[in-house]
């Protein structure tokens, strides 16, 4: 279509009584704009401006004008100086946003045909640009204003939105975790100074120690469910140590369907099995000793046998995942079982066996005994599971704060040895 066209047939789409209250009135017209644009139907919200008092409230007025970036305003005909309020209008709020805002209006009080006033975007945001671009190569040349801003002004703005709409710090943590680019985002103000950095760093380790907390309350809790446990730990790996680079999707045995399948920076798979916090024989006597109890064995031989079928039928399956570009190494595969809390067991003296009351370190020992027999499979309580994660958060913030305070590499010296040698029973490169 030309330029015309696509203008035309967008007005068709909005013959609608705009001063109704009808929720679902410009739909047609977003979808339409939203394939010119290549842009999901969420990012774009038509709303209509029957004032320039308006602007501020019409385009934040709904989850759906708040998720959007591309804010199509039908500003209605009234006269020259009400048109060049809606335009100071729509300009600060574009600033205030970040949106990228058209503005159309009607050629007559009685035409159907809607005409563009113009239109509003941050010079310094790429993918506004492209949206421009986009609006420009379909309806022809439109007099966009773009905003430049400083650094100093766009922050003040983004927190001023943040909190006209009443979004929380929580909240905009919420909402950034929903971006596929969130990681770009993050590393890209993380890097503008070590103190950006160390702050980043912080935030990150404070959301952990939280989760940490809240799943330490949760295997307190005889009535939590390892299928609530589950949930909870959900996406949060890091819990398990550093040492892979992810997770895969779906079962990759057939018929075998693993809790959560990680893949180690070799390509090896390790295999976590969680169980329920609450085995209150997660071990038991058997002469004069501590046993593993019966759930213990009945986690370990099921991580066993995945284990089997992947040493099985590993080479035939890294043929297949090959073919489609994914580089697994399937075979020599090893396990990890999470089950039970020490603080659950209550095994009393027993005056007859000549034994006392057994404890926690006593506990700790016959897993380690047990574990130390079992080849690829390790066993841990999750009270392990999660005094391990918050050392090492510990150790995380030490290092965190050492950056910030001495401006340099995690580790390093600013004193005047900054030149020596390391000690030869020291390696600078163990936690790499």
């Amino acid at each position: 279509m030309t330029p015309a066209e696509t203008l035309g047939h967008l007005s068709e789409l909005l013959d609608r009584e705009h001063e109704k209250p009808v929720n679902n009135k410009y739909h047609a017209a977003r979808d339409f704009m939203a394939k010119l644009l290549k842009l999901p139907s969420s990012r774009i919200y038509f709303t209509y401006i029957s004032k320039a008092a308006n602007f501020s409230v019409r385009a934040v007025q709904s989850d759906a004008a708040v998720q959007a970036s591309v804010v199509v305003a039908l500003i209605k005909l009234r006269g020259k100086d009400e048109d060049a309020a809606t335009h100071r209008a729509a300009r600060k709020l574009a600033l205030r946003t970040g949106k990228t805002l058209l503005l159309l209006q009607r050629a007559s009080p009685d035409s159907l045909q809607w005409n563009i006033m113009g239109g509003y975007f941050m010079s310094a945001d790429l993918r506004s640009k492209g949206t421009v671009d986009n609006l420009v190569n379909n309806f022809g040349p439109i007099p966009f204003e773009p905003i430049n801003v400083s650094t100093d002004e766009a922050v003040s703005g983004v927190l001023d939105f943040f909190d006209r709409v009443g979004l929380s710090g929580a909240g905009v943590g919420v909402a950034l975790s929903q971006r596929q680019d969130i990681s770009s985002i993050v590393q890209f103000a993380a890097a503008s100074s070590a103190a950006g950095l160390s702050a980043a760093e912080s935030a990150v380790i404070a959301q952990r120690r939280t989760l940490i907390s809240e799943l330490k309350r949760m295997i307190a809790d005889p009535a939590t469910t390892e299928t609530d446990l589950h949930r909870k730990i959900r996406g949060n790996y890091w819990i398990f140590g550093g040492r892979y680079t992810g997770v895969a999707r779906g079962s990759i045995v057939p018929m075998d369907r693993y809790d959560i399948p990680l893949f180690c920076a070799d390509g090896s798979l390790h295999i976590i099995e969680l169980k329920g916090s609450y085995i209150p024989d997660l071990v038991e006597r058997h002469r004069q000793h501590l046993i593993p109890g019966e759930e213990v064995h009945k986690a370990t031989m099921q991580a066993a046998n995945y284990i089997r079928q992947l040493d099985e039928g590993g080479a035939a399956l890294e043929t297949l995942y090959r073919n489609s570009g994914l580089n697994y190494d399937l075979r020599r595969g090893r396990a990890t079982v999470i089950i039970g809390n020490q603080d659950f067991v209550d095994i009393p003296e027993d005056p007859v066996r000549q034994v006392g009351a057994v404890t926690r370190s006593m506990i700790d020992q016959t897993i380690r005994t047990y574990d130390s027999l079992i080849n690829r499979i390790d066993v841990l309580t999750w009270a392990d599971l999660l005094d391990s994660a918050e050392r090492s958060l510990r150790f995380e913030s030490e290092i965190s704060t050492d950056y910030a305070s001495t401006g340099g590499e995690p580790g390093s010296s600013t004193g005047d040895h900054s030149g020596e040698e390391p000690d030869n029973d020291q390696n600078p490169t163990l936690f790499d």
